[in-house]
């Protein structure tokens, strides 16, 4: 993914975010809001991978239903993590580069 794909999904995050917050004005969006919310939906990503697994309950849902909803919780999670980074003025691309690309480079070496 480029740098500038990573930024336009996070800006059309940012969008979504801003229309919850419009649709719902009571809702505290601090800055505890994005950690709280990616650990929400983290546990219901969670939740559906144990039910794709046979791990839980399956609530009278296909294996297929199952993993569109293990998608969309994904998407979730994913979302979640681009707004807290944002917020926070971390460069996911950057920090990824520099944590994970680094050991292929040492490899490398």
């Amino acid at each position: 993914m480029k740098d500038s794909e990573l930024q336009q999904i996070t800006q059309s995050v940012k969008e979504v975010m801003k229309m919850y917050q419009e649709e719902y004005p009571d809702v505290v969006m601090d800055r505890d809001y994005y950690p709280f919310k990616l650990t929400e939906e983290w546990g219901e990503c969670l939740q559906a991978y144990l039910m794709l697994t046979n791990r839980g309950r399956q609530k009278g849902k296909t294996k297929n239903e199952i993993k569109a909803e293990l998608s969309k919780e994904m998407a979730d999670v994913f979302g979640y993590l681009l707004v807290f980074a944002d917020s926070e003025g971390i460069d996911l691309k950057k920090a990824i580069e520099d944590k994970w690309f680094s050991y292929l480079e040492e490899g490398r070496a």
